[in-house]
Formats: C-alpha cells, sequence, structure tokens
C-alpha cells in the first residue's frame, strides 16, 4: 500500500460527528473553506493553547511526514483542526478532544516520565503505535461506540492534509478542471454511434 492509497482508505474510514452525513463533494469544499479561514493573516489559535497546537502539530506530522511531499506541518494541519474545534465542533466534542490531547500527555508522562512533547522521538512512536492498536481493536459496530480519540485525530489531520492546497496540489495531484459545465447544449443533429456509450 502507498502513501496515497493510505489517505485514501483513512479518509474512507471514520469521521467526526460534525461532518456525518456530508457528500464527498461538500466534504471537500468544506475544507477548502477552513483552510482559507485558518490561513487568516495573523489569525491566533482560538482553542488550542501553544502547546496543545504543538501537540496536535507534531503528531499530525508523525502522521503525514514531509517525505518528498511536504508533510502536515506544512499544511498547517493543527491550524485547520484548531478552527474547526472553534467554529464546527460543538462543545461536548471540543471537551473530548482536549481530554484526548490531555490523556496523551497523562500517557506519556506515565510512561515515560514526561510529557509528550519532551519525549524522544523513539518514545513518541511507541505511545502513538500503542495509541492506534487500542483504536484498531475498538468495535465501530457498536451504536453508542465513539470512535478512540486517536482515530479521530488521525482522520480529522488527514482531511486537512488532503484539503489543504499543499496535500491537494503536492500529494493527490489535483488539478481543476478549466470552464464549466454547460448541461443544456444544443447538440443539433448530432446522434450517437452504436458502441459511444
Amino acid at each position: 500500500m502507498n502513501r496515497r492509497e493510505l489517505l485514501g482508505a483513512l479518509c474512507a474510514t471514520i469521521a467526526l460527528p460534525v461532518f456525518a452525513g456530508l457528500p464527498a463533494d461538500g466534504l471537500w469544499a468544506t475544507g477548502r473553506r477552513v483552510h482559507a479561514r485558518a490561513r487568516g493573516r495573523g489569525r491566533a489559535f482560538q482553542v488550542l493553547d501553544p502547546h496543545q497546537s504543538e501537540t496536535v502539530a507534531t503528531i499530525a506530522e508523525m502522521i503525514i511526514p514531509a517525505t518528498d511531499t511536504p508533510g502536515a506541518r506544512a499544511a498547517e494541519v493543527h491550524r485547520f483542526i484548531d478552527l474547526l474545534l472553534a467554529e464546527w465542533a460543538a462543545d461536548d466534542e471540543r471537551a473530548k478532544f482536549l481530554q484526548g490531547l490531555a490523556d496523551i500527555d497523562a500517557r506519556a508522562r506515565g510512561a515515560f516520565g514526561t510529557d509528550f512533547l519532551t519525549a524522544t522521538a523513539a518514545q513518541r512512536v511507541t505511545l502513538l503505535t500503542q495509541l492506534d492498536g487500542e483504536a484498531q481493536k475498538s468495535d465501530p459496530t457498536q451504536p453508542a461506540a465513539q470512535p478512540p480519540f486517536f482515530q479521530q485525530l488521525k482522520w480529522v489531520a488527514v482531511f486537512g492534509y488532503c484539503t489543504s492546497e499543499v496535500g491537494a496540489n503536492a500529494e493527490l495531484h489535483y488539478q481543476t478542471i478549466p470552464g464549466s459545465y454547460d448541461a443544456c447544449t444544443d447538440l443539433g443533429s448530432w446522434r450517437a454511434a452504436p458502441g459511444d456509450y
């Protein structure tokens, strides 16, 4: 499985409750609008404090690292997530997200004696691998089951990356189609030849 297939599979697996039911084009348009606002000149973080925003940026970069294409940090996924939390997430969802970040720090302190950001790179990988393993064991078929925090964070990081200009152009090779779609065009005397459709 290559990176593009992995990103596509992650995007297709789970969603935050705020996006449930939106069609793919609606998700794409929403992501683009959020990125445009998040890039606003001088926009301060509204929900995440500096430690939380750096934690989100670091985790997102570990999920989608810079390789021959820019990673999640270059796409400013942490700013995207902050704006989603500020303007889209319900209060209880925002609180769960912040609690999930606090839990990551608590688990890092319990395992390594330091918070996530000051842990070594190997310790960070160990913790995220453990969280990912726990997320894989969750049962999404249970109607009342809330996806694990790390699974939600991974999805929103991938969503933020794929809808960013960096992700769409460098990773997904998105190309706009020039011109407009004219649905009602007079075909005149043209008729379809057998096998044209």
